[in-house]
């Protein structure tokens, strides 16, 4: 067993760890993201029937920077398991990985239902929130990274 001064993060999750370790996929990772909340945006608000002209502008950004930080939040679910417990992992095991999607899922429903949706009315809130937290939660964090780094 590894002491904690021994632990080896391979890497602890994806996409996070790969921004940390290579920045410039920050170029193809945000506008990625920013056009699956765009889709799910505009297919959801249509769907729901509150799409008009300014809801796209008056929303985007929101929804962007909110799922950037619940993606955050799982991961650092992750890290802060592997971190306090000496676990001789690698960081990407269902036990780590789910909870982490999970969590993150709960809180794009949270802060798009509290603050990107605040002015609509609570039904149409939730059912804008709920789209987001299933459609654009993390699955990635479910990727093996031996499809990755092929270890």
């Amino acid at each position: 067993m590894n002491s904690r001064n021994e632990i080896k993060l391979y890497n602890i999750l994806f996409p996070i760890w790969l921004l940390i370790l290579m920045p410039t996929a920050w170029i193809a990772v945000l506008p990625v993201n920013f056009i699956v909340d765009s889709l799910v945006l505009i297919i959801a608000s249509k769907k729901i029937g509150i799409f008009e002209r300014g809801t796209y502008k008056k929303h985007i950004l929101k929804v962007w920077i909110f799922g950037f930080l619940a993606d955050m939040i799982g991961a650092g679910l992750i890290l802060g398991v592997m971190s306090l417990f000496d676990l001789n992992i690698r960081g990407d095991e269902p036990i780590l990985t789910v909870p982490a999607l999970l969590l993150s899922a709960i809180f794009i429903f949270i802060f798009n239902y509290a603050f990107s949706f605040k002015n609509l009315d609570k039904a149409v809130r939730f059912k804008m929130a709920l789209s987001f937290a299933v459609f654009t939660a993390p699955y990635t964090f479910l990727i093996p990274l031996n499809w990755i780094y092929g270890f």
